[in-house]
């Protein structure tokens, strides 16, 4: 089937992302859809995603199709898929990782043009926070299977739907906890991701109050436990990158005042490194 859809795909791409006229749009996304998270890294990045976006982005789909689009990838067989009965290293997070990578054209097509109810935009923050808790492969480039990249596309759709006016203070509070959780782990960031979340958190700190960002930029200050023990100093590497990503980006701008607040955090973490 993979090698049957990447024969109806690759065309479509080559024509500008014209939909041939005797194509039916609906079981063309029905069949995208069923392989979005196939380990074909040409037909899964390439095509399906690259043509999902186009798509939306150009208007093919009418609001009512994109919300069913959006509600058929926030749920147990797209977004959860195996999230909680998966090995960390298996094949399912491509499936997760790329639903939630369509979250960020939709939500930008309704910044737009609103079509969604208040409650649509909290229901999507809310499988974002859940997502977020639950999804435990840190994968980025997987060989001969291309990105996995989990967290990075999660922080590209956590940047967009924070950027929605329906998410308040409460929302972002809500949230910057559990990327703390995310971050704070004992397996290593290798390709940006620290960089893509913090475009996330730069969006989200418009939405508290300065007290709540020093609060929140304090509790990324991990103590060691262990002098012993390697897998903490990979959790204070993390640490370390997520906080110099916070301060490069804060050197311009509303957020200067963080910086001292950035340079005293990363001198206690030195204090914590174990060489």
């Amino acid at each position: 089937m993979e090698t049957r859809l990447i024969d109806v795909l690759q065309p479509i791409k080559n024509n500008d992302y014209v939909l041939p006229e005797n194509q039916s749009l609906q079981e063309l996304t029905t069949m995208m859809l069923q392989k979005i998270g196939s380990v074909h890294p040409f037909l899964r990045d390439d095509l399906i995603h690259s043509i999902f976006t186009n798509f939306i982005e150009r208007g093919h789909y009418s609001h009512e199709q994109l919300k069913n689009i959006l509600q058929s990838i926030l749920n147990k067989n797209y977004l959860f898929y195996r999230i909680s009965s998966s090995k960390k290293e298996e094949d399912a997070v491509f499936k997760r990782s790329f639903s939630v990578l369509l979250i960020p054209p939709i939500i930008e097509k309704h910044k737009k043009t609103p079509f969604l109810k208040e409650a649509e935009v909290l229901r999507v923050w809310d499988n974002l926070k859940k997502y977020m808790q639950q999804e435990m492969d840190h994968r980025g480039y997987v060989q001969d299977k291309g990105w996995a990249h989990a967290i990075a596309h999660a922080a590209d759709a956590i940047h967009h739907v924070a950027e929605c006016g329906e998410i308040t203070e409460t929302e972002v509070k809500e949230m910057l906890p559990i990327i703390k959780s995310q971050f704070l782990i004992d397996q290593p960031y290798l390709y940006d991701e620290e960089e893509r979340m913090v475009t996330a958190i730069m969006m989200m700190f418009k939405k508290i109050q300065p007290i709540d960002r020093v609060e929140w930029l304090e509790t990324l200050l991990y103590y060691r436990e262990s002098w012993q023990d390697p897998r903490e100093d990979i959790i204070i590497n993390n640490a370390k990158h997520l906080l110099r990503a916070l301060y490069f980006r804060m050197l311009d701008g509303e957020y200067r005042d963080l910086r001292q607040v950035l340079e005293n955090l990363l001198r206690e973490l030195r204090k914590q490194e174990a060489y």
